[in-house]
């Protein structure tokens, strides 16, 4: 999987993002999901203490990539919600 990587070292991007623990001047444990026009559409940001799962940041690119609507704990594969089915 080929991803851009980028790296921080004045702090600036962190700070704009609030993501950045000033305490410990690093930034949070955080994932972003940007699509191709720029749009931010996922942030996790986790305590410094608590590490992040990359299964679950797949998951949700998953998901993105539907343009349906997935219920919690859904997995590529499985079924989407119709919500057309759902208001009838």
């Amino acid at each position: 999987m080929k991803f851009p990587w980028l790296a921080d070292n004045k702090k600036e991007l962190s700070s704009a993002l609030g993501i950045l623990e000033k305490d410990e001047a690093v930034a949070l444990r955080a994932s972003f999901l940007v699509d191709p026009d720029g749009v931010i559409r996922m942030v996790q940001a986790n305590d410094l203490s608590v590490g992040r799962n990359p299964e679950e940041v797949l998951r949700i690119l998953d998901a993105l990539q539907t343009d349906e609507l997935c219920p919690c704990n859904w997995h590529s594969g499985e079924e989407t919600i119709d919500v057309a089915k759902e208001v009838a």
